[in-house]
């Protein structure tokens, strides 16, 4: 064979046989004795690729001060009894220290105000990522204890009258509930969700979803479930559950 055709083979050759994708499709039909098909195969390699993807980040690509970290997705819902290896994580990438902490020092603000900054920034940078940091995570990232982190996401909250998207904020987890009892409260003293809205810094969609769920949670209590079941069946914490159900007796529309 000439060295013009040996060269054209070459270049004929699909660029896949010898990257990635095709390593491992040979590695699951020949280590792993896979018997699906093809087009399942293909699935499974291209699914694992786009996690491998998505969960790799250059180094060299982050900002100074910046770190990548797994947070909770925000977009897992609670259970009962789920493990940290149940629970779906997303690579996000944080600004640990940032100009704006600098430029805080520098124009007088304390140590506590540039580290409010701080645990506000980094809580909607994972939320824009689509992810939650916990109280947890928090105290982790700056090398705080967790009742300091609650103690001031507490105060930063009732001093802007705003709520925080944390985990246990967004996923109805942990002590932090407050700001759906006040809207169920609000909606059964007839306050229009517009206002609601305003008043809690919440959008009205999701107010509504909140009321929504409370009226699920009142049927179902009404027809004499138990809270734990009430919980499985609407994929909500048991907390939130049994916390509505305080509100229902509170203002007395249980049926009897």
């Amino acid at each position: 064979m000439s060295l013009s055709c040996r060269k054209g083979s070459v270049q004929n050759q699909n660029i896949k046989t010898i990257g990635l994708e095709n390593s491992m499709k040979r590695l699951f039909r020949d280590e792993y004795a896979f018997i699906g098909g093809d087009r399942v195969l293909n699935m499974i390699t291209e699914d694992v690729i786009k996690t491998v993807k998505d969960y790799s980040h250059d180094p060299w690509s982050l900002e100074v001060g910046q770190i990548m970290w797994f947070a909770r997705s925000r977009f897992e819902k609670p259970g009962p009894a789920k493990s940290s290896a149940d629970i779906k994580k997303v690579p996000v990438i944080l600004s640990i220290v940032h100009e704006d902490d600098i430029k805080m020092k520098n124009d007088g603000f304390s140590a506590k105000e540039v580290r409010v900054g701080r645990i506000v920034r980094i809580i909607n940078e994972a939320y824009e990522q689509e992810a939650v940091l916990t109280q947890s995570d928090i105290a982790l990232l700056l090398g705080i204890c967790k009742a300091t982190v609650s103690n001031l996401i507490n105060e930063y909250q009732k001093k802007n009258k705003t709520t925080l998207k944390y985990c246990g904020m967004v996923l109805d987890i942990g002590p932090s509930l407050t700001h759906k009892k006040e809207i169920i409260r609000m909606f059964l003293q007839n306050v229009p969700t517009p206002d609601i809205s305003r008043r809690m810094n919440h959008t009205e969609d999701a107010c509504d979803r909140y009321i929504k769920s409370f009226k699920k949670v009142q049927m179902l209590y009404n027809s004499k479930m138990e809270p734990t079941k009430i919980s499985l069946l609407l994929e909500m914490s048991e907390r939130l559950v049994v916390e509505y159900i305080e509100i229902i007796k509170e203002h007395s529309l249980e049926r009897s």
